[in-house]
């Protein structure tokens, strides 16, 4: 109840200051000054509202082309676009793309079984894998 209290005390205190200012300001202040602050006021809020909004259009733009760029750069060749396979609903491993173009069923991990009867890679054939991708891990 007194911290409701002192907020109403700041209320009435800021409503008595600003009354009291603008009495001041219609005073000391001609009215075409005041008028012509306002304005320039206005005009400021409305330049900066134009700045920012193209500046945010334009940095979208910029950052959606760098985006692509930069996928295009990362995907190998043939890769699926990673926002198609996410929009798809499937994972990453769920299916993949032999060197020879053939699309089958892989397992997710090369560590043990799958589990739904998929066939596992042998030693040779990763072997042969990483031969030809120049790298392993």
């Amino acid at each position: 109840m007194r911290r409701l209290f002192w907020v109403g005390v700041g209320v009435a205190v800021t409503v008595v200051v600003i009354r009291q200012g603008k009495k001041a300001i219609a005073q000391y202040a001609p009215e075409a000054v005041a008028q012509r602050v306002e304005r320039a006021a206005q005009d400021a809020g409305r330049r900066a509202e134009t700045f920012v909004g193209t500046f945010r259009s334009e940095f979208t733009v910029a950052r959606a082309r760098r985006e692509a760029e930069l996928t295009a750069a990362l995907l190998a060749d043939g890769q699926p676009d990673p926002q198609v396979v996410r929009a798809s609903g499937l994972r990453p491993g769920d299916l993949r793309v032999d060197l020879h173009g053939d699309r089958g069923p892989h397992p997710r991990h090369a560590a043990g079984p799958a589990s739904d009867g998929r066939d596992v890679p042998t030693d040779e054939q990763a072997d042969a894998d990483e031969a030809e991708l120049g790298y392993s891990f």
